[in-house]
């Protein structure tokens, strides 16, 4: 028969070793849960990475349809109708009795012939690529103001970089125009002001209407598609932006992009 010692000590060694397997227990399951936080973690870390890269082939991909587009119409449809109006004007000389016809439908025409070369200019702005940002958005600027009522006041500084990439003057232009386009969509403004900084280090544009502002908060809890082509335009040319906004107190936007050395 067991003396009431070795009674004591298999206790003790049972005890002991439930206790053992209870850490054990606790350990175990807390390396798991972490082990399953992480790989969770992982697992949405690369979907975003995923959704970006495709949201960044998706607006490259865009571009360069734009640029497709722009060219056909500049070089293919603005040229033809281009001769078209010409013959209309060959044929009204040498049929007087029906230039009063002639001269409406090429009238017509060339609304067509504007309306064609507007949408090219608008897809790919000759300007930007020829003469660099400054002068594409003071052109886009000036063309804003004849269609709209509200005051746009443009000023730059500096002159271009020689080593400044196309792609961002292109993506700097796009954000701009999605910014403008936000501002008459939702801000009711009578008054936009744009800075440009130009420099060999870095490009500076400053945004800022007077209109009626919103939520910072509620803008980061639903973005729309608009903000998400900024935010990855600026990533794809290594860009940052501060937005700063309240109600009642309009919207300032400061863009950034650093340069290479050329």
């Amino acid at each position: 028969m067991e003396s009431p010692n070795e009674l004591l000590l298999l206790v003790a060694v049972g005890v002991g070793m439930m206790l053992i397997l209870a850490v054990t227990f606790v350990l175990f399951f807390s390396f798991s849960q972490n082990k399953l936080r992480q790989e969770q973690i992982k697992a949405q870390q690369t979907k975003l990475e995923y959704q970006e890269k495709l949201l960044h082939s998706t607006l490259r991909t865009q571009e360069e349809e734009r640029k497709r587009i722009a060219k056909d119409l500049h070089d293919e449809v603005g040229s033809k109708l281009n001769v078209i109006h010409l013959f209309m004007h060959q044929i009204a000389k040498k049929a007087p009795d029906v230039r009063a016809n002639i001269d409406e439908v090429a009238e017509v025409l060339n609304d067509t012939i504007n309306t064609s070369r507007r949408i090219s200019h608008d897809l790919l702005p000759p300007t930007l690529e020829s003469f660099g940002l400054a002068s594409a958005i003071e052109e886009f600027c000036d063309r804003f103001r004849q269609s709209h009522t509200l005051s746009v006041n443009f000023e730059s500084e500096g002159t271009r970089p020689e080593n400044i990439p196309q792609m961002t003057e292109l993506n700097l232009f796009r954000i701009l125009q999605e910014l403008l386009s936000n501002t008459l969509k939702y801000a009711q403004a009578s008054e936009i002001n744009i800075h440009l900084i130009q420099s060999p280090e870095k490009l500076l544009l400053e945004y800022r209407d007077n209109g009626r502002g919103f939520d910072e908060k509620a803008m980061e809890n639903q973005k729309g598609l608009g903000m998400k082509n900024v935010e990855s335009r600026l990533q794809m040319i290594g860009g940052t932006w501060h937005l700063q906004t309240a109600l009642g107190e309009g919207v300032k936007v400061r863009v950034e992009v650093k340069l290479s050395p050329g």
